[in-house]
């Protein structure tokens, strides 16, 4: 994984290959530079942050329906990995997107 401290969450709450796995599929994505994981709370609230750095050069003209496509890519990434919509705003910090997934039944309890 991309840091080593959500790499060691990872470890510990039972999920690093479903994280890389998940981090290898964004990372796939066109546009997408590279992805943080926050998940020192997955243990109480089961949820996973990401934070996706866009790479899309503002001199596209059609700039911000590529930006659109791009994160609506990272939500069906999501999506096929069983996280969904926690009800959080998704953050534009503007090279970075906040995310704040909900983790489905599939993702495991941690200990």
């Amino acid at each position: 994984m991309y840091d080593q401290r959500s790499e060691s969450d990872a470890r510990r709450f039972g999920i690093l290959d479903r994280m890389q796995a998940l981090e290898n599929d964004l990372c796939g994505i066109k546009g997408i530079a590279h992805v943080e994981f926050d998940i020192r709370a997955y243990n109480e609230f089961r949820q996973v942050i990401l934070i996706p750095k866009y790479d899309i050069p503002v001199s596209l003209e059609d700039y911000f329906a590529v930006r659109r496509h791009v994160l609506l890519s990272v939500l069906d990434v999501c999506a096929n990995y069983g996280l969904y919509p926690s009800g959080d705003a998704i953050e534009d910090m503007g090279a970075h997107w906040y995310i704040v997934r909900s983790c489905g039944s599939a993702w495991p309890k941690a200990a």
